[in-house]
């Protein structure tokens, strides 16, 4: 049977979710923002046969970021959004962030490690993401997992205030839910 190439077309859908957690240390410890990004595409050629020859690419608009915490008043809410869009992640200058891959992993059947280069404000750093990839019928694969980076790796202060009383960990997580669908 020959190998296949298989092109997924990722973009927003309803029940997906693409979130950045930073988490608070000091008098906020336990707590954590939940950014949301709403608009981002991307595209898998994926080849069942051998994962490890599939390739990921995909790019989020940096400005669709929504915070949700529900811990924190309104007002909060927006302040805590404009210091993520404007000075962590400088969207008006900085518009997208990006992946692509490297390499493939198979960790076990249907997890997989990928290994990668991810831009933040102009600057790629490599990455390792851990996914969980199922196929949904013929047409969609499914995909859940993670990857673990740092304020540090892109030249970032983690927020900090009143002398470190509030302050925010180093390592953020990153948190994907997302469906591909096969482009006919």
């Amino acid at each position: 049977m020959p190998e296949e190439i298989v092109r997924y077309s990722i973009r927003p859908l309803p029940e997906s979710t693409l979130t950045l957690e930073v988490f608070k240390t000091g008098l906020m410890a336990g707590k954590k923002h939940s950014l949301f990004f709403e608009q981002y595409d991307g595209q898998i050629d994926y080849n069942a046969q051998r994962v490890e020859d599939s390739r990921i690419r995909f790019t989020v608009q940096a400005a669709s970021m929504t915070c949700r915490d529900n811990w924190v008043k309104p007002e909060d809410r927006k302040k805590i959004l404009d210091a993520a869009l404007n000075d962590m992640l400088a969207v008006n200058q900085y518009p997208q962030l990006s992946f692509v891959s490297r390499r493939i992993i198979t960790k076990s059947k249907g997890q997989f490690e990928t290994q990668g280069d991810l831009t933040v404000r102009g600057i790629a750093k490599p990455v390792t993401l851990q996914a969980a990839v199922k196929p949904v019928g013929d047409l969609r694969l499914e995909i859940d997992g993670d990857a673990k980076i740092s304020h540090h790796d892109y030249g970032l202060k983690p927020f900090s205030r009143f002398g470190g009383i509030i302050d925010t960990k180093d390592e953020m997580l990153l948190r994907f839910l997302v469906w591909a669908e096969k482009i006919a």
